[in-house]
């Protein structure tokens, strides 16, 4: 059985939401180890998930934002620090001064602002040493923690390396915007809707279309392929998440 559906950005944050809950590692890690879910309005939907709860404004959990059609900060008056949990439960505790007790088990989670064809996803920062992944990327390569990053397709780019390239030959003189710089996430493990759909059930699925109009800009359209049973409970469960909210500036 072949079926085809359109998600809105958001309806995509959330479906790759559940698929990250549906990792073997994310389910393991949950149950016995340790998972910080950093910042950004992709990782909300994802601390909504492993959580159980739900954050009304979704721009409180991240620092950079892309709204306006500009590069910018968060406004939010109510900043929520990235989620610390450990055996199920959220910790009370700076996600820095978790970072040097990462063990292999544990799971950081981190969005990202592209990715390509290729797999490999890149983030931005405007911080100059590198926010969030810039601190914790050396402890998770020198102790082979996995690095989940929870990306929307409508995030493509074409080639992340040469993006990279040519953002670090030189500094940026002028932006619209604030000024940022890539950093890539090499090894990570990227979860898009195509990958969360795989995660989540036993079928094949492609996006063979972007975009839209009217509050479907970002959407992305997908086809999946299975056997019926398969398609059928996917496409059920597809039909609850439409209508995801989108994401508001507060």
């Amino acid at each position: 059985m072949k079926a085809l559906f359109t998600l809105t950005s958001s309806e995509s944050k959330r479906l790759i939401a559940k698929g990250i809950k549906g990792m073997s590692s994310i389910q393991n890690a949950m149950e016995k180890h340790t998972v910080i879910v950093a910042g950004g309005t992709t990782n909300a939907f994802v601390a909504e998930e492993l959580l159980g709860i739900q954050l009304e404004d979704k721009t409180s959990y991240t620092m950079g934002i892309v709204t306006g059609g500009e590069l910018g900060v968060s406004k939010s008056s109510k900043k929520i620090p990235p989620y610390v949990i450990s055996n199920g439960q959220s910790q009370e505790i700076s996600w820095k001064d978790c970072l040097p007790k990462l063990q292999r088990g544990d799971v950081f989670i981190k969005g990202g602002n592209a990715v390509d064809h290729t797999g490999l996803a890149a983030v931005m920062v405007s911080d100059s040493m590198g926010g969030t992944i810039g601190a914790a990327q050396g402890t998770l390569y020198a102790r082979g923690i996995e690095l989940i990053v929870p990306i929307g397709l409508e995030k493509m780019i074409p080639d992340v390396r040469a993006a990279v390239e040519f953002m670090t030959k030189s500094s940026v003189d002028e932006a619209i915007g604030n000024k940022v710089g890539l950093i890539p996430m090499v090894g990570a493990t990227v979860v898009t809707e195509l990958s969360a759909l795989e995660i989540l059930y036993d079928l094949e699925a492609r996006c063979i279309a972007a975009g839209g109009v009217d509050g479907s800009e970002g959407s992305v359209t997908i086809a999946i392929e299975g056997l019926d049973e398969e398609v059928e409970r996917a496409i059920k469960d597809i039909k609850s998440l439409k209508g995801e909210p989108q994401v508001k500036v507060h």
